[in-house]
């Protein structure tokens, strides 16, 4: 028996005005995830603990049962992983935005209006080089986002961000958050990369396009989340099972690389990335297929986009009733990002898991308050995979 595990990122919320006080799952026409949640057992999820306000990475850390308080040091890495570049023990990786700027620094737009072709200012960025005896390192990931790593030695990945994290506020000064040498060094390296990279980008010929044809410039980059790589256990040798990740985000990417699980960049389209994570199972005993853009509409609090993405989702989701009947597919999100928040909150998930051996319960459809009502109650992600292995009969005997 082998594990679907189907991720709808961000795709949980909380109950809209405009909705008639629903929520987009509620609101949603979802005949197959309805019907996969009557034929199977539900539940919710304390994604890391009550009220705690999970990011993706350490969501998916968590639901894969990797304890992030333990596990986890910082975006920046697992960002890096995953875009495909390799991190050494002493290496400092930041996650970074393509942001536009005024000429003091006062942030227009946090994601260069989600500039779509950040890469073609990679070589522009590598040009740097080096600054002192750090080695600079940049790779656009996906849109807005990149990577950066720093290179050289006594470097501290203690140090701030220098997003601001809001529209209207200058960009911050990278600052020590210790007091010690080597994360003084990386402040210091980072406010002279924002420096040369501002004077880089700002009268670039490309930003000079896109500022006449009405776009934001592309004028700085803003970085977060400072790490270094952390080893862990590979998800094979933990479980005892072999695992695939297929997602479009490197955050996701870089979690299953770390975890050692095989990664694959997914398809475009719902129905192709579902039969994409099915081809997968031939080969492998467990597959995570991330499926990030219902998080994206919480972002931009555009609950109808969140809805349309549902009950698209939906449609693509009838080989997974073939699927089940031998194996078990699992669906869940990985946080809350209400519309009304714009950004993720700490509240309980729905999950849904249905297969041949499930103790079916009487919940009838799948949502935030639906599944509340399930067999499974309320669990931490991080017993998730427990539940999953002794479901497929993997789970090792406590006791004699």
């Amino acid at each position: 028996m082998k594990v679907f595990m189907l991720v709808l990122d961000g795709i949980a919320d909380r109950p809209i005005k405009e909705l008639g006080y629903k929520t987009p799952l509620e609101y949603a026409s979802k005949k197959n995830i309805d019907e996969l949640s009557k034929m199977g057992i539900n539940g919710i999820l304390d994604i890391i603990s009550p009220g705690i306000r999970p990011g993706s990475d350490v969501a998916h850390l968590s639901i894969l049962g990797y304890d992030p308080y333990k596990y986890y040091t910082g975006r920046g890495p697992l960002e890096a992983l995953g875009v495909g570049l390799e991190l050494g023990d002493e290496d400092i990786a930041f996650r970074t935005n393509f942001a536009t700027v005024n000429n003091d620094w006062i942030v227009l737009d946090r994601r260069a209006g989600r500039i779509e072709n950040g890469y073609i200012f990679d070589d522009v960025i590598n040009s740097i080089g080096r600054i002192d005896d750090v080695k600079i390192i940049y790779k656009t990931s996906l849109s807005h986002r990149g990577v950066l790593i720093l290179r050289g030695k006594n470097l501290g990945e203690k140090v701030s961000d220098t997003d601001p994290h809001k529209v209207g506020e200058r960009v911050r000064e990278c600052i020590p958050l210790v007091n010690d040498e080597s994360s003084r060094k990386t402040a210091r390296i980072i406010n002279e990369f924002t420096k040369k990279v501002y004077e880089l980008l700002n009268n670039h010929p490309e930003n000079i396009k896109r500022e006449n044809e009405g776009k934001p410039k592309a004028n700085i980059l803003l970085v977060r989340g400072a790490g270094k790589i952390k080893r862990v256990e590979s998800f094979q040798s933990k479980y005892g099972i072999r695992g695939a990740c297929i997602a479009k985000t490197a955050i996701i990417k870089g979690v299953g690389r770390l975890l050692g699980m095989h990664v694959e960049d997914s398809e475009e389209k719902y129905e192709d990335r579902i039969n994409q994570a099915l081809n997968l199972l031939n080969e492998y005993d467990f597959v995570l297929l991330n499926i990030k853009e219902g998080d994206e509409a919480g972002h931009d609090g555009d609950f109808m986009r969140k809805v349309r993405i549902i009950e698209e989702i939906d449609k693509a989701l009838n080989p997974v009733f073939e699927f089940i009947e031998d194996n078990y597919f699992v669906l869940l999100a990985d946080h809350t990002t209400p519309c009304s928040v714009r950004d993720h909150t700490g509240d309980e998930v729905p999950m849904l898991i249905v297969g041949p051996e499930v103790r079916k319960d009487d919940v009838e459809k799948f949502s935030e308050r639906d599944c509340a009502k399930g067999y499974i109650g309320r669990i931490r992600a991080l017993d998730l995979m427990n539940y999953l292995l002794n479901l497929i009969n993997k789970l090792e005997k406590f006791g004699a």
